[in-house]
């Protein structure tokens, strides 16, 4: 892992697990998904490999044969509890807006939903903070392949990816970044193990969110 920071021209955001605190909602979900479905229960623990993963590619794994009918299950489930049970990370809207201060253009790149992603932003005020939102159908690949990345360079009008940071708690989020030659910024506060995200070699990591005002 790199030690020298570097500066940020250009930062995108991961949503679930690095500004909003979805964690319980998402895996309540996934459980009683699995338990109407297959009839049967999960650990926790051994659900949070799909954290970061399309949710239609989580419930292909499941069972390819139930996907679409878990996907419905999973979305009528999240949708009723989500304005309840979502959180929104500590310092994350203080931090952005510091950052707007700077003009550093911003985005969301997310797998979830463009509806569902903005209502979690609008939940909590942040949607006036990123300049585009990247979401599942806006391109035909996804984390950890570079397209959603690029798709959020090419919204935010910026023609390479120098200077550009990508903040997640995944290894998506990692690979998506490497992949598509820019920076990449994995939180401590995610659910995935450490040592997992740190073999993937993160440019840097975030133990704050405030800390990001260290790169600009």
């Amino acid at each position: 892992m790199k030690t020298k920071k570097p500066k940020a021209g250009c930062i995108l955001f991961d949503l679930d697990g690095t500004l909003l605190n979805t964690n319980d909602l998402v895996l309540e979900s996934l459980q009683h998904t699995i338990r109407v479905h297959l009839g049967h229960e999960m650990e926790r623990s051994a659900l949070y490999r799909y954290f970061g993963v399309p949710l239609v590619k989580i419930m292909a794994d499941l069972d390819p044969g139930q996907a679409e009918a878990m996907c419905a299950t999973y979305r009528e489930y999240s949708a009723e509890r989500h304005d309840k049970m979502v959180k929104v990370f500590p310092y994350v809207s203080d931090t952005l807006k510091k950052l707007r201060q700077y003009d550093i253009p911003m985005a969301v790149v997310t797998s979830k939903l463009n509806s569902l992603a903005l209502r979690g932003l609008k939940l909590f005020q942040l949607d006036s903070f990123f300049d585009a939102l990247v979401a599942f159908e806006d391109t035909p690949k996804h984390k950890p392949e570079p397209d959603p990345i690029f798709k959020a360079l090419h919204k935010l009008g910026k023609p390479s990816g120098d200077g550009v940071v990508m903040v997640g708690d995944s290894p998506y989020d990692i690979g998506c970044a490497q992949n598509a030659g820019v920076l990449s910024a994995a939180v401590t506060w995610s659910l995935h193990n450490r040592a997992e995200l740190l073999d993937l070699g993160p440019d840097f990591w975030l133990e704050d969110f405030r800390e990001l005002l260290d790169y600009v």
